[in-house]
């Protein structure tokens, strides 16, 4: 009889698992993978330096899975602590979709990465009327 494929696997972890931190994460991306190397700023270095230690690869699948439970995370998270403060200087500029060299492909996709920036930085991020009592969260400003 074949194995139940839909029983949860059992998670187990090699001799040489290892647990590292990082506070500073780079993208490599490819048409088969997407590449995640991590590293931690060295501030002791003049001038200071990004000292890079691991990358991993994953399927596209899998980093869709990943970025999912990244958010869930997130999201978790600030109910409990509140909202992640971030200071100005490191948040990612907003892509600007009036940017004149965008054809009508590229303004569709630069203003929808721009709702997700803003859902992600600004200080009204929307929240469905559903789970603010009916009421639509007030939109950000430009």
């Amino acid at each position: 009889m074949p194995e139940d494929q839909t029983a949860a696997p059992e998670f187990k972890r090699d001799e040489d698992f290892t647990t590292l931190y990082a506070n500073n994460t780079q993208f490599e991306s490819s048409v088969w993978d997407l590449k995640i190397i991590f590293g931690q700023l060295d501030q002791m270095k003049k001038p200071a330096v990004i000292q890079q230690h691991t990358a991993m690869a994953l399927s596209w699948p899998s980093a869709k899975i990943a970025a999912y439970y990244l958010l869930v995370n997130v999201i978790l998270y600030q109910q409990v602590s509140g909202p992640v403060q971030l200071r100005a200087d490191v948040i990612p500029k907003r892509p600007d979709p009036s940017d004149p060299s965008l054809d009508e492909a590229g303004k569709k996709m630069i203003e929808y990465l721009a709702w997700v920036h803003d859902q992600f930085f600004s200080d009204h991020p929307y929240i469905p009327p559903s789970l603010t009592g009916g009421v639509d969260a007030p939109k950000p400003t430009e």
